[in-house]
């Protein structure tokens, strides 16, 4: 497996093997079984995706269908003919088979509006639906080709995360999702820019305190019940790496304490500004933001006053960094 699954495996050969029209092939039989691992529901439905693959015991009509999401009739309409395009696997996906039925062979930029209005499907659901069979938001209204290479390579982090969720890749960061739920988007982009702040932090600081012997020093920083981990992940690390990419393989959680020992909290306390314990306070806001992030990194729903305190916890960190001060008295800029 590791000489198979490697970090090529996920962006270029996993989305190149999705570019087929066999529903049986690997991939795709792949990418079904993601769902069911990850408890996804049937598009425009509640309903969970592994009771309604079930075969049905009287040999009557199955619960769910492939439906094409562009339907074939609308692609011919508009000159798209070639079977291997409309019958890719990234243009199927599960719907229950009245819904299917509704559909029809109207375009998705009709269809869509359509079904969510007459079955209430309001912004929050719809998100989650689009994320768990990896539509990127307003694919309904995308060209074509458009479309089919950004669900590919949705299909393949979906598949990615599920083969972690049952342990693989146990030592690597959490992929960054390239779809959001609706009012996710925004506090994810907040934590990337509260996340980059605090590593280019610890990198500063590190540097300022040991010079060329800094990323020897993080290490030597981790808890040494973590440091085993982290060498596993840094083997991955491409060949020719600088040293200090080391910060770039820590997790959220790891960073607060690497900036208060005692061999560089002195330096790292100048940088924060405010009357409280710049300590307590980076710790109680990571605490905040850590496990939101993961939740939206796997694809999962966080209620909205968590999201909402998430995004304040982070708001502060950006502050308490914008007002403390660099060596030499100069304002910190993140």
């Amino acid at each position: 497996m590791s000489e198979t699954i490697t970090g090529d495996y996920w962006t270029y050969s996993l989305v190149s093997a999705l570019e087929t029209q066999k529903a049986r092939a690997p991939a795709a039989l792949a990418f079904r079984a993601a769902q069911v691992v990850l408890g996804t529901r049937a598009l425009f439905s509640d309903q969970l995706l592994q009771n309604l693959l079930d075969p049905p015991a009287d040999g009557g009509r199955a619960a769910s269908e492939a439906h094409h999401l562009f339907p074939t009739a609308w692609l011919n309409s508009r000159g798209i003919r070639d079977r291997r395009l409309v019958n890719q696997v990234a243009n199927l996906a599960d719907v229950g088979w009245h819904e299917n039925n509704e559909i029809g062979g109207r375009g998705p930029a009709d269809y869509v509006p359509r079904l969510r209005k007459k079955l209430d499907i309001d912004d929050a659901r719809w998100g989650r639906m689009c994320a768990e069979h990896g539509l990127p938001l307003g694919w309904e209204l995308m060209e074509y080709d458009e479309f089919l290479r950004a669900r590919r390579r949705r299909m393949a982090d979906i598949i990615r995360i599920a083969f972690r969720q049952l342990g693989g890749e146990s030592d690597a960061p959490p992929i960054t999702p390239p779809w959001f739920l609706p009012g996710a988007e925004a506090v994810w982009q907040r934590i990337v820019e509260t996340e980059r702040a605090l590593r280019a932090l610890v990198r500063d600081v590190y540097s300022a305190r040991f010079g060329e012997a800094a990323a020897r020093k993080i290490e030597e920083a981790v808890p040494e019940r973590e440091r085993e981990t982290l060498a596993r992940a840094l083997r991955a690390r491409p060949a020719g790496s600088e040293p200090m990419s080391v910060v770039d393989y820590l997790y959220l959680g790891q960073l607060p304490p690497l900036l208060f020992t005692a061999d560089v909290q002195q330096e790292a306390r100048g940088r924060f500004s405010g009357p409280q314990d710049p300590k307590q306070r980076l710790l109680a806001a990571v605490a905040q933001i850590a496990p939101v992030r993961n939740e939206i990194a796997h694809v999962r729903e966080v209620a909205q006053d968590r999201l909402l305190r998430a995004n304040v916890a982070c708001a502060d960190i950006l502050e308490s960094l914008r007002g403390g001060s660099r060596p030499g008295g100069a304002s910190s800029a993140t």
